[in-house]
């Protein structure tokens, strides 16, 4: 089957018809084209002709669509929607014309609809197969003979596939080396590997949730790898048949890993410390509790080119976001604060008006949740002191000033707008941010703590610039000191209270 990658244009010109439709119909030419993000269907006439009066603001659902091709291909469109529909009148006569749009096509040999379901779908993910590190090639030097010269002899060997059973979602999950060979083996020979993430249930699935499994495995990945983790391939094959369909589908987070050398991750899996297989099941036990905060924590920490203070309020929020989601959150039971709130509610003057009221009572109603200073502080206690050391200076607690920023920029009290931080300061709390908010996911997930901590001194890109950072800190202080001064931090070397505001 030929491979449609999903970032890859490409076009389809074949005939169109609708699966099942009450009419029978001849099948309508057009062309499907595929953007990387959306499938475009231009039919050269209307599924539905249109009827009585006319408005020219029609939109039609498809549930499916199939499509034969020129080149014999089956080609589904699934749930489509028309933009409207066009005319046209000319020395042809009168013409209707109708376009349709969709996330999801799927290609290969059986048409499909919503209701197929599939026993297994595999996905390629670039630079999986550098972040497992499994070539399964070695080379040896072979000693010259009388007749040779000395050579050397490359050995590319199977690999076979690993898996890991995952009870939350009654499926089999595993990765696996695809191998790609070209040239005449005679002079020149390539080969090309890729990572593969396949996914089998005890039950066929639909693709939703096939997608909705692969992209809990694909954030995880992206949190440890430092680096977008998005898959540009999928197959899957079709449930009670040997048919396959490469799926080409929409992505919410469609950038990929451009890494070359398994030094340009955060972390390898050789590197994680424990199991990667007992990662996977700890991370989809809790993966309903952290799903919101986690698709904006992903969202930030992969965004390229994003204003200074928007990245830094998301990296703030996301930070509350996983302390709500793991911790708790409140002065007091529900039950011990509703005295309290109606205390508070019936000491407001019987003359203060209806809206202030109201706001006012809403105020009271979020009373009992901890200041955002409090759910810092508690996610701090979840990261052992060198990494906090690491990521946050020599004291390892959140300066006050990025909690009084983040209020400033939040509710605007111009009362602390002389404490904030300016933009070489926010720019560096961002990376500092974006090392805590990782290191905390990390640690939810099951990565030891010594493996977080030598990656923080790792030579991928982002812990370098950290520890640029901290040299040109420590060197503030202390000028003249030596640099590998500052990698291992004595604790008696914190920072007072009031250098925390600095």
């Amino acid at each position: 089957m030929a491979e449609h990658a999903i970032p890859n244009p490409v076009e389809f010109i074949g005939e169109w018809t609708l699966p099942g439709a009450a009419e029978a119909r001849q099948p309508i030419p057009g062309v499907l084209s595929w953007s990387g993000a959306r499938a475009t269907l231009r039919l050269n006439e209307a599924f539905t002709p249109m009827r009585g009066a006319v408005f020219g603001d029609e939109l039609g659902t498809y549930p499916a669509i199939h499509g034969v091709t020129v080149d014999s291909k089956l080609v589904s469109m699934l749930d489509a929607m028309g933009s409207g529909t066009s005319l046209s009148i000319g020395p042809a006569g009168f013409r209707q014309r109708e376009t349709v749009f969709s996330s999801w096509a799927a290609v290969g040999n059986q048409h499909v609809d919503p209701q197929t379901t599939y026993s297994e779908m595999r996905v390629r993910i670039p630079g999986l197969q550098l972040w497992l590190g499994r070539s399964g090639m070695t080379w040896t030097m072979v000693d010259p003979t009388e007749s040779s010269e000395r050579a050397v002899v490359y050995r590319i060997e199977n690999v076979p596939p690993e898996e890991v059973s995952v009870p939350s979602i009654d499926s089999t999950l595993g990765w696996v080396l695809d191998r790609d060979f070209t040239g005449d083996l005679v002079s020149k020979i390539s080969v090309t590997s890729a990572g593969r993430l396949w996914l089998r249930p005890t039950h066929p699935r639909s693709l939703s949730w096939y997608f909705d499994q692969v992209g809990k495995v694909t954030t995880l990945l992206s949190l440890i790898a430092g680096t977008p983790m998005a898959p540009d391939h999928s197959s899957a094959v079709v449930a009670g048949s040997d048919a396959k369909v490469e799926v080409l589908v929409g992505l919410r987070e469609a950038k990929y890993c451009e890494f070359k050398a398994g030094s340009d991750f955060f972390l390898v899996r050789e590197a994680l410390g424990c199991d990667f297989g007992l990662m996977l099941n700890q991370w989809f036990g809790i993966y309903e509790s952290i799903a919101m905060p986690s698709q904006l924590a992903l969202s930030v920490l992969n965004s390229e080119g994003l204003w200074l203070h928007v990245e830094f309020l998301s990296l703030m929020q996301a930070l509350e976001g996983i302390h709500r989601a793991l911790l708790p959150g409140s002065y007091t039971s529900p039950e011990k604060y509703e005295p309290i709130r109606l205390a508070l509610s019936n000491a407001i003057p019987k003359d203060v008006t209806a809206n202030h009221r109201d706001s006012l009572n809403a105020r009271i109603r979020y009373g009992n949740e901890i200041s955002l200073r409090k759910r810092l502080d508690a996610l701090m206690q979840q990261l052992e002191l060198p990494i906090r050391q690491r990521i946050l200076g020599r004291d390892g607690l959140v300066p006050q000033s990025w909690v009084e920023t983040r209020n400033y920029y939040t509710h605007w009290d111009e009362s602390a707008r002389g404490r904030v931080l300016d933009g070489p300061a926010m720019h560096r709390a961002d990376v500092r941010l974006k090392h805590l908010l990782r290191a905390l996911y990390l640690v939810t997930a099951g990565v030891p703590q010594a493996s977080i901590e030598k990656a923080l001194d790792g030579a991928n890109h982002e812990s370098q610039y950290l520890i640029q950072l901290n040299l040109a800190a420590h060197r503030e202080r202390h000028p003249g000191s030596q640099a590998g001064a500052l990698l291992h931090v004595d604790v008696k070397d914190a920072a007072s209270p009031d250098d925390r505001n600095s």
